[in-house]
């Protein structure tokens, strides 16, 4: 029997997974070789383009995924029965944010870059999987756990990792930088 098309081999694998696959998983997958890979993934990108086709390939989280064009969104939704989730409030972003640029970082250095108690809005973020504890502490009394986004924000945000972001430098002044960076340093183990 003939060996399938590489692209077929990369779009079966894909297919049957529903978070991004990374580069090394997919050519292990597949056999394929690194060369072989980028023409297959190039060809589908070709096959699932956004304006022709109800699937679009994305690049996310540092992998690859097919998925359903977010033009198709609402069809989509109707059909499933599901409903959006409530949007995020503005304060979920400021803590997004603040993990984002600043994290991995304790609900305490939370609270204090925002100035207000943030643990609620943790919680929230927590349960909709966009934070997750990736560890702890160990220098903080109590080795408080470590907060930080998941993949399931990289997806959502359609980016594959924190360097598709703007830079803070480019969002913020030099001014509240240091004031933030100062909230943070005030928080350190021996200065509270």
């Amino acid at each position: 029997m003939e060996s399938p098309d590489p692209a077929v081999l990369v779009e079966a694998v894909l297919l049957v997974s529903g978070r991004p696959i990374g580069e090394r998983a997919l050519l292990s997958a597949t056999g394929l070789d690194r060369d072989e890979l980028e023409q297959a993934l190039s060809r589908l990108a070709g096959k699932y383009d956004v304006q022709n086709s109800g699937i679009v390939l994305r690049q996310v989280a540092g992998g690859w995924q097919l998925a359903t064009n977010p033009r198709c969104a609402g069809a989509v939704e109707r059909f499933r029965g599901e409903a959006r989730p409530a949007p995020l409030s503005g304060a979920a972003y400021e803590v997004l944010s603040c993990v984002l640029y600043l994290g991995p970082m304790t609900r305490g250095a939370i609270s204090s870059v925002r100035g207000v108690n943030s643990d609620a809005v943790v919680r929230h973020l927590i349960e909709r999987n966009l934070l997750a504890e990736v560890g702890t502490d160990g220098e903080s009394p109590g080795a408080p756990a470590l907060l930080d986004v998941t993949e399931d924000f990289l997806i959502a945000t359609s980016a594959e990792g924190r360097g598709d972001f703007t830079p803070l430098e480019e969002l913020v002044s030099e001014e509240e930088l240091a004031r933030v960076r100062e909230r943070l340093t005030d928080r350190a183990p021996g200065k509270e």
